[in-house]
């Protein structure tokens, strides 16, 4: 890209540096006009769950919060789909500041909190019309909260914090790994199944959500669509990211 400006410079080595959990997500089209056909990660389907999950909450006019926003994907979809207000929660220092350069760029500073720290699911003040907690759990102990935890205690966390988020968001989006810590030799569930992942997030979240939509890949498309029998199965050439289902949660907890 020619004629760069100092902030774009700054946003291309931000984007372009390595730091944990960098080189993961792929960058919103709307911040195509400040790199142009500057290589992108791989990404993680960010596109696919974005049009699947606006196609079941439109965010229009609703105040969102982004749990570990990572370099911004769902972020700036919310805004560029009318969102009223993103808060931005993001520990990792230089995504955090790629975030707000790009939104300030981009003139929507105003519309945009960026926090630069990690969310620590305590009970809060603020609500939220839709949160969007899309595969950090399984990083409790990790990234966040108490390293000194043993896998079941960190489980039980896990769910507690998912639980505490109900006190002050109407709706969540919900994305859980399968492995703690992200190692695959730290699994989650005996077999590594959807099964017992959407039983484990059915049966620890009682009382405080209701679980109004549950999706997965579909192998042979590789669109998010609504679980049933055909596409429970784990299919492992898809890799474990695409295997993980997507949860639309209900507060049980906010009338």
């Amino acid at each position: 890209m020619t004629d760069a400006t100092p902030a774009t410079r700054t946003l291309q080595a931000l984007m372009q540096g390595r730091s944990k959990h960098s080189d993961y997500q792929l960058l919103h089209p709307t911040l195509a006009p400040l790199f142009g056909d500057l290589p992108q990660p791989a990404g993680k389907h960010e596109a696919q769950r974005q049009h699947f999950m606006q196609a079941q909450f439109p965010v229009a006019g609703q105040r969102v919060l982004d749990i570990g926003a990572n370099t911004g994907y769902f972020s700036f979809a919310a805004l560029q789909a009318g969102s009223a207000k993103v808060v931005c929660q993001e520990g990792n220092a230089e995504h955090a500041r790629f975030i707000a350069l790009a939104a300030q760029a981009l003139g929507l500073g105003e519309r945009i909190d960026v926090r630069p720290s990690y969310y620590d699911f305590q009970d809060a003040a603020e609500h939220f019309d839709l949160t969007l907690c899309l595969n950090v759990l399984h990083h409790l102990g990790d990234d966040f909260g108490d390293t000194s935890l043993g896998l079941d205690s960190a489980k039980a966390a896990m769910l507690a914090a998912l639980n505490r988020l109900a006190r002050h968001t109407g709706l969540c989006w919900m994305q859980l790994g399968f492995n703690w810590k992200g190692d695959r030799h730290r699994p989650l569930f005996e077999h590594g199944s959807k099964r017992e992942l959407i039983d484990f997030v059915r049966a620890g979240t009682q009382g405080h959500w209701a679980i109004e939509t549950i999706a997965v890949v579909n192998p042979a498309t590789r669109d998010y669509e609504l679980v049933n029998d055909d596409n429970l199965a784990r299919f492992d050439a898809l890799g474990e990211f695409l295997n993980r289902p997507l949860f639309l949660m209900r507060s049980r907890l906010i009338a």
